[in-house]
């Protein structure tokens, strides 16, 4: 399988939220979340399903929930409701260890934007510790997904 040569359908679970993006020939062309169906690993499900009918991804890519990590809770049941569907649909399912390559979460954001500068508006800033995290994390940690399982392309600005 060569890289970005197919539609990649890339998923993530933080607190209270899940996201997708979806890369078309090695760029990035769509990205979006949710709250309300982040709650279970059901609704979690639901989105999905409408996420692979709405994009039909060649590819599809979610973390692996058996990996150590920082996952817990409906995070890991969601994160096994993903696999899952990944196995039962007639795509390329990729479940890959979440790596940790920077310091935090931040710095990767900042890092995936150089890369994909369409994101650069919506790279978080860490909250103060009393504030929850900022919403858009989820879509960098789909875009580490596509990367921790090797399929973006080397490019200039990457």
């Amino acid at each position: 399988m060569k890289p970005g040569k197919q539609r990649i359908l890339a998923v993530a679970a933080r607190t209270e939220r899940i996201g997708c993006v979806v890369i078309e020939n090695g760029e990035l062309s769509y990205w979006i979340g949710s709250a309300e169906m982040a709650k279970d690993a059901d609704q979690a499900t639901k989105q999905l399903r409408v996420w692979v009918r709405e994009f039909q991804p060649d590819v599809f890519v979610s973390e692996n929930p058996d990996a150590p990590g920082k996952k817990s809770g409906v995070q890991l049941a969601i994160l096994k409701a993903f696999c899952a569907i990944g196995e039962d649909e007639p795509i390329i399912n990729l479940v890959v260890r979440r790596e940790r390559p920077c310091r935090n979460v931040y710095e990767e954001a900042r890092q995936l934007a150089e890369a994909f500068p369409e994101l650069l508006g919506i790279v978080p800033q860490k909250p103060p510790i009393w504030k929850k995290e900022p919403y858009n994390l989820v879509f960098f940690e789909a875009l580490a997904l596509v990367r921790d399982a090797g399929l973006l392309q080397p490019s200039e600005g990457r």
